[in-house]
Order: structure tokens, then C-alpha cells, then sequence
């Protein structure tokens, strides 16, 4: 096949632009919510918890300043990540209050204002992955994953490679050749999945150490809280077609996530 008629993915792709404002928002908005709520829920009972003993009401107010205070400080943080794309320190604690709790509450805060969920998704799967370079760590490279959605794939195309990626042809015409290549040079494992059941499956059976995953916002983001506490990288996919068909793959991008995680191939 000539160079030309090789597909190198399309400019006409779904441009990926992180919602940042709008993350920054809703954190600050949620954790003001809570806070007053929590005082509301401090200040009603006081009368009665000062009537049980009359130190009651400023050990829940206690409480409720810790908690407050833990809120502001994370939510500062994520902010931070947002805005910056940094976060100062890498803490476990953090990464299990953005994937457990405030992505679900935001999601819902999102729906009520009638904000996309998209843009919630794309600010999380960017912040999750800043999240995962702040850990600092390196993998063996057989200990990684790369995790492919079955829509990359040429439409028209005969070879099965969801159950063997290793019979793709390389005809050039989709970009699971080139992945192929990526995973044979930096001996990482490549997996084609038709679905996020079957995905969780494989990562389960395959017990990797990190993740490589490329999909949708939306397949990305229930992944990574599916996947907590493993490390993922997260590649939001190309849809030059719109959803589910012929979805492309930034090459550079999966394999600069590679040497993040796992550093160079030997004798590079």
C-alpha cells in the first residue's frame, strides 16, 4: 500500500479540550455547599446537645470544621490541578476523594444545572492523570497494559483481533498496527476490548501494574473509578465518525505515556 493511501488518523477528530473553569466551579460551589450544610446541621442541635452536656455542641462543631476544613483543602488542591495542571504533592487519601467522591456529587451537581457531562468527565480524566505522573513511579514495562476500545478498528475489516491483536494484518488502514509495533518495542501488553465488562475482566485476570487506556470521556471516567486504586492513564480517543466506528488513537501520546510509566526500551 502507498505512504498516501496509509491512515494516519484525521484532523476532523473531536478536539480534546478539558473544561477547567467549569470543574473549578463546581468544586468550589460543592465545597461551600457542604460546609454550610454542615454548619446548618451544627447549629440546629445545638440547643438540644447543650441541654445532654454543655460541651456537646462545640465538640460537633469541632468535627464539623475538621471536615470542612479536610474539604477545602482537597478542593483547593484539585483547583489547583485544574487551573495549574500540577498538583503539589501526590497523596493516596486525594486521588480516593476525587475518584469516590467528588466526581459522583459533581456528575449529579452537573445534571441539576444542566452542564454537560462531558466537560466534568474531561477535567477529571486530566486531573486523574496528574494524579498518576505526581506518584513518581516507574513500572516494569511487562507490567503494564494498554487498553484499546474494538471501535479503532477499520470497519471493514475481516481479522478478529479483540480475541489475538497479534493477527492484525498491518494493512495501515486503522492504527492497531502501529500500537502493535508500540507494544512489541516496549514489550508492554495490548489488549483490544469490546466492552468495559470485558475490559475490567482483562485487567483483573492480566493484574497489571499500571494501565494505558484509551476511550471516551465517558467509558474513561467509569473506568478509572472501576480501576481505583491501579494507576491509568487516560487517552481520550479521536472521532473523526462520531462515536463507536473507526475511532482513532493518538500514537505519540500513547507511547510518551509508555516512557512515563515504564522509561525507554533497552537500548534506546
Amino acid at each position: 500500500m502507498a505512504e498516501q493511501d496509509r491512515w494516519h488518523g484525521s484532523p476532523e477528530s473531536v478536539a480534546y479540550k478539558p473544561g477547567k473553569g467549569l470543574f473549578f466551579g463546581l468544586i468550589a460551589a460543592l465545597a461551600v455547599t457542604i460546609s454550610l450544610a454542615g454548619f446548618f446541621f451544627w447549629y440546629v442541635p445545638t440547643i438540644g446537645l447543650r441541654n445532654i452536656h454543655p460541651a456537646l455542641p462545640y465538640v460537633l462543631g469541632a468535627i464539623v470544621i475538621a471536615v470542612s476544613g479536610a474539604l477545602f483543602f482537597s478542593a483547593a488542591i484539585i483547583i489547583n490541578a485544574a487551573l495549574k495542571g500540577t498538583v503539589p504533592f501526590y497523596s493516596p487519601s486525594l486521588r480516593w476523594l476525587i475518584m469516590k467522591f467528588y466526581l459522583p456529587v459533581m456528575s449529579v451537581a452537573g445534571a441539576v444545572f444542566k452542564i454537560p457531562k462531558i466537560k466534568t468527565e474531561q477535567a477529571f480524566v486530566a486531573i486523574n492523570n496528574e494524579m498518576v505522573r505526581k506518584m513518581g513511579r516507574k513500572f516494569r514495562a511487562e507490567k503494564l497494559l494498554l487498553l484499546m476500545p474494538h471501535c479503532i478498528q477499520f470497519d471493514n475489516c475481516k481479522i478478529k483481533v479483540t480475541r489475538n491483536v497479534k493477527n492484525c494484518a498491518g494493512c495501515g488502514k486503522c492504527e492497531i498496527g502501529e500500537l502493535l509495533s508500540l507494544s512489541e518495542r516496549y514489550k508492554v501488553g495490548l489488549f483490544i476490548s469490546t466492552g468495559g465488562t470485558v475490559a475490567r475482566r482483562k485487567v483483573y485476570e492480566e493484574r497489571p501494574d499500571a494501565v494505558i487506556a484509551v476511550a471516551c470521556e465517558r467509558d474513561l471516567a467509569s473506568g478509572l473509578q472501576d480501576a481505583y486504586p491501579l494507576p491509568v492513564l487516560a487517552i481520550v480517543n479521536k472521532r473523526p465518525r462520531g462515536y463507536c466506528m473507526e475511532t482513532g488513537v493518538a500514537i505519540e501520546e500513547v507511547k510518551q505515556a509508555i516512557i512515563e510509566l515504564a522509561g525507554q526500551p533497552q537500548g534506546q
